[in-house]
């Protein structure tokens, strides 16, 4: 009950502006009050804008990583799966590029030889 009292003190400017200063420890309850209702709102945004930001991605999983192997500081191959298809990509600082498609084999994935054969 006391919490109630004191939760209505705090809020009420018109009893705050008739009082005698507040004491130490009715500061730094004031303080703590704007500080959890300032955390409070910065929650309430970033959850807003993560639901907002991710609603599109939460729609399905239409694109999966299979595979990242590092090659050097910048550089990396990456085994992407996109709607049942699977690609090899080229990551680097210059952009991403299309090293490979998997997706014409019928077994699935095909072994490093016979994509060697099908080069010119």
């Amino acid at each position: 009950m006391q919490a109630l009292y004191l939760f209505l003190l705090v809020l009420s400017p018109a009893t705050a502006l008739a009082a005698d200063p507040p004491s130490m420890g009715a500061a730094a309850l004031q303080v703590t009050w704007a500080l959890l209702v300032v955390v409070g709102l910065i929650l309430a945004i970033y959850g807003i804008a993560r639901k907002r930001l991710l609603l599109g991605k939460m729609g399905g999983n239409a694109i999966k990583i299979i595979e990242i192997r590092p090659l050097m500081p910048k550089s990396t191959l990456a085994l992407v799966e996109v709607r049942g298809k699977e690609y090899l990509l080229g990551i680097s600082a210059n952009g991403i590029h299309l090293l490979a498609d998997f997706s014409g084999d019928a077994t699935g994935r095909p072994d490093f030889q016979s994509l060697l054969a099908k080069q010119p």
